[in-house]
């Protein structure tokens, strides 16, 4: 199964995703990755805070972006 990144971008830089983890397609890459950012806009909201410009950038194992979600998207 191939390996995606998560990694979530903003106005105060980049938070890496150094571990990644498997999925068998898009769906599920894509599925994962609106979960977590409504997680994290959620979270967010509860201090204070909403989507702020922040975005998800999903990508392979080899570094390609195959992703991207807009936090006010989600």
């Amino acid at each position: 199964m191939p390996m995606y990144y998560f990694h979530v971008h903003g106005p105060d830089g980049t938070v890496v995703d150094d571990e990644g983890a498997n999925f068998l397609d898009m769906a599920a890459v894509r599925e994962e990755a609106v979960t977590a950012v409504r997680e994290l806009v959620a979270d967010g909201i509860r201090s204070g805070k909403g989507p702020n410009g922040r975005e998800m950038r999903v990508a392979d194992e080899a570094g390609k972006l195959v992703l991207t979600l807009r936090f006010r998207d989600a």
